[in-house]
């Protein structure tokens, strides 16, 4: 019995952490990751691609992480806005905040676009 009310605790705790103030859930899905070619090409010949990450949240996130599907670049891309972490997974922002609604863009080339997708973040304890 005991261990059964830690676990609904546990449960009840995470639930809580997770929502925002409007009770919507802030997980990967609150996460949009929106890559366009903008149609110039890179002094290496490659497109260039803009990626926005945007926290469609209530709450600041931060340590957002992406999965970069193999991601690869042949310009520079600020390490303080996107850097690999490790295995393929990447950090935006630099595990910085991002507030609610609120977006982070960089610009890579390469001959196709990578799709990357939301691995995982911590909402603001603030919210």
């Amino acid at each position: 019995m005991a261990t059964a009310l830690k676990l609904l605790i546990v449960a009840l705790f995470f639930s809580v952490s997770l929502q925002g103030t409007s009770g919507e859930r802030c997980g990967t899905s609150s996460i949009q990751v929106q890559t366009i070619n903008t149609g110039e090409t890179a002094s290496s010949g490659d497109m260039e691609f803009e990626v926005e990450v945007k926290n469609l949240c209530s709450c600041s996130v931060r340590n957002v992480r992406l999965d970069g599907g193999g991601f690869a670049t042949t310009v520079e891309v600020d390490p303080a806005v996107f850097r690999a972490d490790d295995g393929g997974v990447y950090l935006v922002n630099g595990g910085g905040p991002i507030e609610s609604m609120g977006a982070v863009s960089f610009r890579y080339a390469w001959d196709h676009f990578f799709q990357m997708t939301p691995r995982s973040l911590e909402v603001d304890g603030q919210c």
